[in-house]
């Protein structure tokens, strides 16, 4: 039994309403109107007594049947109009159907949903909408799944190392020497550190990230990065090249949280680019912003890739081994660490070969 509360019989019924109503008035003003201009067309003409204006068989006749021909075409224009009214409706209602049953989908676990766009009204922008968000809602769940298994991966490996050396000393195969409490303890550090950044990456996102900001030198934060980063370049022989603004202005911000975002930067650019090439920091600003930008000379990102590069764990190659790169949520939580203090940043492929890493931090507020 169709559903009398359903958009589609509401549309239906108003617009069949509105084109009854207006033939029922066109059809009741054109009888009055004939009437009227009959009656005065017999009192132009010559010769005629006024009493003998009144309308006889014939002109009765004649009226009568202008009166059923307008009636008919009254009842022609409301069966149109039934029918327009029908399509009408059903051509508005049926993509809101359609998305209503994509959406149900959805709410069933089923996210990969698309619907068609016939239009570019704005059911057309609606169904425009769905997709972008039911495409964002299944990336969303592809990564938290891949999300679940690279933590999984990343705890189960120094775990694993850490169960079998206590295993092995517990049972006398090997003793507690000083080379293994090291290892395990190296092992633990850095459960410690992932389990710290997934804490901080959190909290970052819902904005409850504590942050203890003073005026800070970008330029300063960049040198002393370097400094540290130095004598990692020398196994693929590389350098560095700072071309800072002296004039910077200071910024209010939290030290130490931007020193790990341009820690996490200059490691990848370090970690990715071709040997004996450049590596290139840059900082300048314009009357609202102050922009830090980090360049190396590698392959740069695949396309496909670079929508993606910041989302928690996302690596290119797919690969969860860290010889292609550290736990998959250093950009990620550069990211967050940026955006915390309102800026932004993004990824760019160079003309020629590389990537660039472009930050962007509010000069106002600080």
């Amino acid at each position: 039994m169709p559903n009398m509360h359903s958009l589609r019989y509401r549309i239906m019924g108003m617009t069949f309403l509105l084109i009854i109503l207006t033939t029922f008035g066109i059809v009741q003003l054109a009888n009055w109107q004939m009437e009227t201009l009959f009656q005065e067309y017999l009192a132009l003409q010559p010769g005629i007594a006024e009493s003998s204006q009144t309308l006889g068989a014939s002109e009765q006749s004649f009226l009568h049947s202008v009166h059923h021909s307008l009636l008919w075409f009254g009842l022609l224009f409301a069966f149109i109009g039934l029918v327009v009214s029908f399509l009408w409706s059903r051509g508005i209602t049926t993509p809101l159907y359609e998305l209503s049953r994509a959406a149900d989908r959805i709410r069933q676990g089923n996210l990969h949903q698309q619907v068609d766009i016939s239009s570019s009204d704005e059911v057309g922008q609606l169904g425009m909408v769905f997709n972008q968000m039911s495409e964002r809602l299944a990336n969303n769940e592809q990564l938290r799944r891949e999300f679940l298994a690279n933590m999984a991966h990343e705890l189960r490996t120094p775990l694993a190392i850490l169960h079998s050396h206590l295993e092995n000393m517990l049972e006398g195969i090997s003793p507690a020497s000083p080379e293994k409490l090291f290892s395990m303890q190296e092992e633990v550090m850095r459960l410690t550190r992932l389990v710290c950044d997934l804490r901080d990456l959190s909290l970052a996102e819902v904005r409850q990230l504590d942050l203890h900001k003073n005026e800070t030198n970008l330029n300063l934060l960049l040198r002393r990065a370097t400094d540290m980063l130095t004598p990692l370049l020398e196994e693929k022989q590389l350098c560095f090249d700072l071309e800072l603004d002296e004039n910077l202005t200071s910024l209010w911000l939290d030290a130490d949280r931007m020193n790990q975002v341009f820690y996490n930067l200059i490691s990848n650019a370090i970690r990715y680019t071709y040997p004996n090439t450049t590596i290139h920091i840059k900082t300048y600003q314009d009357e609202r912003n102050v922009f830090v930008e980090i360049a190396d000379e590698g392959p740069g990102i695949a396309p496909t890739d670079l929508p993606y590069i910041f989302d928690h764990f996302y690596r290119g190659e797919k690969s969860r081994s860290r010889l292609g790169g550290g736990s998959g949520i250093g950009l990620a939580l550069a990211k967050q660490f940026v955006e915390i203090h309102d800026g932004s940043i993004k990824a760019e492929n160079l003309p020629d070969n590389g990537t660039v890493m472009v930050i962007k931090l509010p000069v106002m507020d600080n």
